[in-house]
């Protein structure tokens, strides 16, 4: 089945459980080609139905709760010049300063999602897993689908047994994949997915502990923790099985994209106004399977 998709996805491990709230794909052609395409339909259609409320921008986006907290700085830097550091800390203005200062709460998150939303994931025999108690997250850091039912604690999905899946969020959502000709142990965030050719988005995420230091009078660095993302962006050739990375500017879309099709020029002349965003990606990514 080759069907252009044009997604503009901006709208300890254990088993997974058992396949009771499965969707039929009985009515297809029982091939791998067939069956992908099915269920990546399936997903499509339920991400794109306006049938949930979860509203992102009203809620804190940093899932995980975090206390300020109060380090003790190291020994008050000598400020009478000359002076021993008993004397300066006889005469130094630090004396009236308080040697503690204000670690803020850490910015970011390991997770994809601030909360656990409803989903469906296809496993390796593109069975769709349907259950509407599940919810589901995605770790950033382990690139592990994350699984909670009722109140019971949030378990890591054994990724050798999915596919793929998808996050529903309010009136859109995201589908993962994975993807054999960039690496078939990730999952890979789908912005466009066509016959000829394909982009994907890959999430890292590292933890950066706070770097600040002050003599007192002058401070450096970051006063907080923080969850970084690293994203990688990439073009694939789906008759080649090849992939290349991109960035989002100008000149890399110019040379990777141009590099796979002569329309890139044209397009990118057609929309020099335009800002480069996974959009602009995405549309032309949709020019080049035409």
């Amino acid at each position: 089945m080759k069907k252009r998709i044009f997604l503009l996805i901006f709208f300890g491990p254990v088993f997974f459980p058992t396949l009771n709230g499965q969707v039929n794909n009985n009515q297809v052609n029982h091939t791998s080609d067939s069956l992908e395409a099915f269920a990546f339909n399936v997903m499509v259609n339920y991400i794109s139905t306006d049938t949930q409320n979860i509203k992102l921008a009203e809620a804190e986006k940093n899932s995980i709760p975090h206390q300020g907290e109060e380090h003790i700085l190291v020994t008050p830097i000598p400020t009478y010049p000359g002076s021993s550091t008993d004397m300066a800390n006889r005469f130094s203005y630090d004396n009236f300063l308080p040697t503690v200062y204000h670690k803020e709460p850490t910015h970011g998150s390991p997770f994809l999602l601030f909360l656990y939303v409803p989903g469906l994931v296809v496993n390796n025999s593109y069975k769709i897993i349907s259950q509407p108690e599940n919810l589901y997250n995605y770790d950033k850091v382990t690139g592990n689908l994350l699984l909670k039912r009722n109140n019971e604690s949030p378990i890591a999905v054994n990724r050798d047994q999915v596919n793929s899946f998808c996050l529903k969020i309010d009136k859109g959502g995201l589908i993962f994949s994975r993807v054999p000709s960039i690496n078939t142990n990730e999952f890979f965030q789908v912005i466009y997915k066509g016959p000829k050719f394909s982009t994907y988005k890959l999430y890292k995420n590292k933890f950066v502990n706070a770097n600040q230091k002050t003599n007192g009078y002058l401070s450096e660095g970051k006063d907080y923790d923080e969850y970084e993302d690293i994203i990688t962006y990439y073009l694939v050739d789906e008759k080649k099985s090849e992939s290349v990375i991109f960035e989002l500017t100008r000149k890399s879309i110019k040379k990777v994209f141009g590099a796979a099709s002569p329309v890139t020029d044209q397009y990118i002349k057609d929309h020099k106004n335009e800002d480069i965003t996974e959009s602009f990606a995405a549309h032309l990514t949709n020019e080049l399977n035409k």
